[in-house]
């Protein structure tokens, strides 16, 4: 699991002012480094717990469940594994977390994207997933699950110099980036290319006006048009100087020539780089089961 918390000048949880400890308050996510940093890794060890499935242990999966969820979540759970639990089909379902970014952390909560990679021996899939976790008795305890989510992030900081105005701005860029990048029409596909290649730095830049004749004429014979579905997500990954990453969720929205909408899940992980006061792509990978 990719994460560079330590890169942060700042990471302990409270900030000293003549002699004095402050403690910190708001959105703490990458601002304390450390307790960030254990609070996603405390998720991990929940999401994987109650993700996994073996139907020749069920009393396994009983035990993950009370030990590793509270409030919500238990009944959220119940409804996404409703299905396998009944099936007459024996299965043993694996899952692992594959990457974490942190929306939201206050000390005793945390909110956060991750990738679950998930593999029953015959098939693997791949999920994302917000997750909404507690601090209960030293343990961090899921209370929130939403699948391919669409949540609204915290209020931001404002774009002050410190790290949390530098993190919500890069959350803010990323969002702008995004909607650049995979919002095309195909009756316009000389101007959906020329946004993309506004929010894009080296090397991508290079990159996309190299294959500008591939991209434009791709978007003119696709026949559709993408925008990006309500409430994308987008969660902290990694923030040092004037570089950020960013795990950015949405589900698209396509209309093909017929008009008919379909939604698709698609999820994508964002180098940024900041040039004055706005941020643009140096790389963009979207996340896939490979």
């Amino acid at each position: 699991m990719k994460r560079a918390l330590l890169a942060l000048a700042l990471t302990t949880s409270a900030c000293t002012v003549t002699g004095t400890a402050v403690p910190l308050t708001g959105n703490l996510a990458l601002v304390d480094a450390r307790g960030t940093g254990a609070a996603l890794d405390g998720v991990k060890t929940a999401a994987e717990a109650v993700f996994s499935y073996d139907s020749a242990n069920p009393a396994a999966y009983d035990q993950a469940v009370a030990t590793h969820l509270t409030g919500p979540a238990k009944t959220q759970l119940a409804a996404l594994f409703e299905a396998i639990r009944k099936g007459a089909q024996a299965v043993r379902l694996v899952t692992r977390v594959r990457e974490t970014a942190a929306v939201e952390f206050t000390g005793d909560r945390v909110r956060e994207l991750a990738v679950l990679p998930q593999d029953s021996g015959a098939t693997k899939g791949l999920a994302t997933v917000a997750l909404t976790a507690v601090r209960e008795g030293g343990r961090w305890r899921l209370s929130g699950i939403a699948v391919n989510p669409a949540q609204p992030g915290p209020a931001p900081h404002p774009d002050d110099g410190s790290t949390s105005g530098v993190r919500d701005s890069a959350l803010a860029g990323a969002r702008t980036v995004a909607g650049a990048l995979f919002t095309t029409d195909s009756a316009d596909p000389d101007g959906s290319y020329a946004r993309a290649e506004a929010v894009v730095a080296e090397p991508l830049r290079s990159d996309y006006r190299a294959k500008k004749v591939t991209y434009v004429e791709a978007i003119r014979t696709s026949g559709s048009k993408v925008a990006l579905g309500p409430d994308p997500m987008a969660g902290a990954v990694a923030l040092t100087g004037g570089r950020g990453i960013v795990l950015f969720f949405t589900t698209l929205q396509v209309t093909d020539a017929a008009g008919r909408v379909t939604s698709r899940p698609f999820t994508t992980e964002l180098d940024l780089v900041r040039e004055g006061t706005t941020w643009k792509a140096t790389a963009v990978r979207p996340v896939t089961t490979a």
